[in-house]
Order: C-alpha cells, then sequence, then structure tokens
C-alpha cells in the first residue's frame, strides 16, 4: 500500500489537493468510487475526518453510529478501510473467485480481530475498484 500524504491534523485538504495527489491516472477511479457510494447509500453521510497519525486524514461515510468505509487519499492511489463483520467475510470468502489477486491475497490473510476484520485496501484501477464494490454489495445485502 501507498503512504499516506495527508498527515497534519491542522491542515485537512480539499477537493482539489486530494485530486492532485491522487494523480491523473487514479483520478477516474476515485471519482468513480464516489459517485458508486453517493448514488448506492444515499442514506450515508459523508465527512472529512482526521483519523489518527499513521493514515492522516479520510473521507468516512456512516449513518449513526454506523460506519459503511473510510476513503484515504494517497500519492497515486487512494486505500479503503472496510470492517467486515463474520456474517460479511464469509460471504465475501464465498465469492473469493470474483475478486482480483490483490484482494484475494488481504482476505486470504489472518484477521487480528476476533470475529471479523478490518480490511485495507488500495485502489489503484479498476479492477479494485470492481473489488471494492463489491465488497459494499455485500455489505449492502446483508444489513447486518
Amino acid at each position: 500500500m501507498t503512504q499516506p500524504c495527508f498527515l497534519d491534523r491542522e491542515n485537512p485538504p480539499d477537493r482539489k489537493v486530494i485530486e492532485k495527489s491522487i494523480g491523473r491516472e487514479t483520478l477516474p477511479v476515485w471519482n468513480d468510487t464516489l459517485a458508486y457510494l453517493e448514488d448506492t447509500f444515499q442514506e450515508y453521510q459523508a465527512e472529512v475526518i482526521f483519523y489518527n497519525a499513521q493514515q492522516g486524514w479520510g473521507l468516512r461515510y456512516r449513518r449513526e453510529a454506523h460506519q459503511l468505509c473510510i476513503l484515504f487519499p494517497q500519492k497515486g492511489a487512494f486505500a479503503a478501510m472496510i470492517t467486515l463483520n463474520p456474517a460479511e467475510e464469509e460471504t465475501a470468502q464465498g465469492k473469493i473467485h470474483f475478486f482480483n489477486a490483490r484482494i484475494r491475497q488481504l482476505l486470504n490473510q489472518p484477521s487480528s480481530l476476533p470475529h471479523g476484520r478490518w480490511l485495507w485496501m488500495s485502489l489503484e484501477d479498476h479492477t479494485d475498484f470492481v473489488g471494492f464494490r463489491l465488497l459494499m454489495e455485500i455489505k449492502r445485502q446483508l444489513k447486518v
């Protein structure tokens, strides 16, 4: 995964700075991801948050206390942090052959959580976006 680039707690990035950091090659994936989340998960609010000193600023989608995902802009890419509960993880494992090699590798790593997992994935191209979208659809369908 690429390195986070917005680590200054006092300076939240604006849209133009984020887009410049992500870069022209990955910007269409970023825009498609935002459009997908806004269209599919309209009940979730997007908010820019300072996550922590290691990951920095991110765009969190949540509804009340339920977090859907957080997107972290990086240089030439962006990362998504998705929390999967046990049922969502089991469903994702059942569809593992639909994911690209990078996401399959992440899903095959042991989780540090006793139940479910935090999945940190880098989105660099549209094959990553397809996997991200499938994970979001699993979350939407199970609504657990």
